[in-house]
């Protein structure tokens, strides 16, 4: 019985994920525009060589009105010399210097508030200084939903850059899956979250609503929880393509994966009722399918049928990772998804237990 209703509980949504991944269509791109100006913020602590391999991929989008704002927030490298000697050249870069940060508010925070509020532009698009654009159709791509004047939140997707190891393919794998949680429901009409790094929304909501309001001085928390605040089914669009697709370096050691992760699931507790509720049932229901699958099997109470739904149920996830991957051109490697899936259930137990027992929190 419990193997019966994990399986259902799984395979309806997989089923959900996997219809409107299928109907999706992105916006069309060629039917804008531009008429709306960017402004691109991207947050720097100590990013000399990052902004030195990425910068120019934002620097020289294929787009005819925006900016780059980089909020230097008190490096301690080259940053700032490289970013004046480069706006000397590149006209669209603006600098934005932070030399102390009040106690009031969370580092990161106050640093995405003061290149918001330097912006010239009500179109705020997200990103950070370890990533890097798929192309140079990015910004005009998360761009269009915005010629719509209901469209205030758009949901980008974003993954990491593919290296060699276990550790690179379950950060992929890991950040797929999350991927189909967030921009699925949302395009089921619920959206919860978004990911900073290839985020944009409306400076007037920004704004209008207090910026980061409550949760200003919580560590992270910049997307999701800005996300949770504000998003609705009537003013969030999903953008999922290609050219819209926005890559980061991965962590190479496990540790330093762990505590990036500490940070991002520090904010969970946050979340609504119903959005722990939904995500709670759906990770409960993948334990509930594994353990009860070995206990029916050991039992010999109907292998062949269990085995079957087991089969079936994974096929359909397989599907919708697929889909998904397809639509964004992951690149990701997911033919070995049962041995990572696996994984994630342990590390998510793992990471749970951690959160809850973790000191405090900084962003750098």
């Amino acid at each position: 019985m419990l193997f019966a209703c994990s399986t259902a509980v799984l395979f309806l949504l997989y089923f959900l994920f996997s219809i409107v991944f299928f109907i999706y269509k992105k916006p069309d791109s060629e039917k804008f525009n531009q008429k709306n100006g960017v402004s691109v913020v991207i947050c720097s602590k100590n990013e000399f060589n990052n902004l030195q391999s990425n910068l120019e991929y934002f620097l020289h989008q294929d787009y005819v009105d925006f900016e780059v704002i980089v909020v230097d927030d008190r490096s301690t490298d080259d940053t700032y010399d490289y970013l004046l000697k480069l706006k000397e050249t590149e006209k669209k870069l603006r600098i934005v210097h932070i030399e102390e940060t009040p106690d009031h508010i969370n580092n990161k925070k106050y640093a995405i508030t003061l290149g918001i509020k330097a912006s010239k532009y009500d179109i705020i698009l997200l990103s950070d200084a370890d990533c890097q654009p798929a192309g140079y159709q990015w910004i005009k791509g998360m761009a269009t939903p915005f010629a719509n004047d209901q469209t205030e939140l758009v949901l980008g997707y974003s993954q990491y850059t593919k290296t060699p190891g276990l550790l690179n393919a379950f950060i992929r794998y890991e950040t797929l899956w999350t991927g189909v949680q967030y921009l699925g429901l949302a395009l089921l009409g619920k959206p919860y979250m978004g990911v900073g790094r290839n985020l944009a929304y409306r400076k007037s909501l920004f704004l209008d609503n207090n910026g980061f309001g409550r949760y200003k001085h919580i560590v992270g928390g910049d997307d999701d929880l800005f996300v949770k605040e504000h998003a609705k089914k009537t003013n969030t669009t999903v953008v999922i393509s290609p050219e819209t697709i926005i890559f980061s370096k991965p962590k190479q050691k496990w540790g330093d994966f762990i505590i990036q992760k500490q940070r991002h699931l520090s904010v969970g507790k946050l979340y609504s009722i119903s959005d722990k509720i939904l995500l709670g049932l759906v990770f409960l229901a993948k334990i509930m399918m594994i353990a009860s699958f070995v206990a029916v099997i050991l039992s010999g109470i109907w292998p062949i049928i269990s085995i079957s739904m087991l089969i079936s149920t994974y096929l359909l996830f397989l599907a919708t990772l697929l889909l998904l991957k397809n639509k964004t051109g992951d690149n990701t490697n997911i033919w070995w998804f049962p041995f990572l899936d696996i994984m994630y259930i342990f590390y998510y137990l793992i990471m749970g237990l951690k959160v809850m027992f973790a000191k405090k929190i900084k962003w750098k």
